[in-house]
């Protein structure tokens, strides 16, 4: 572990496919984007350190495509 990071904070992003989860997170993790970007299968996962007041934080971000299909019965969401 690093010494000097504060703290590790994890996120995960989950959505559709096609909505550009895989674009986003490139471009704040590594600041780039591929206009020709191909569809994440699986799980990918980034980490980015940033300096927070003067602390730093390591941002350990995972995305996966989900289905998600919103059931009017009950009001819930389900994979």
């Amino acid at each position: 572990m690093d010494e000097d990071v504060l703290t590790t904070l994890k996120l995960l992003i989950i959505g559709e496919s096609g909505v550009g989860k895989s674009s986003l997170l490139l471009r704040f993790t590594d600041d780039t984007f591929d206009p020709d970007q191909s569809a994440t299968i699986g799980v990918d996962f980034k980490v980015k350190t940033l300096a927070i007041e003067g602390n730093k934080a390591k941002l350990a971000i995972w995305w996966s495509v989900i289905r998600l299909q919103y059931m009017e019965g009950d009001g819930c969401f389900h994979s």
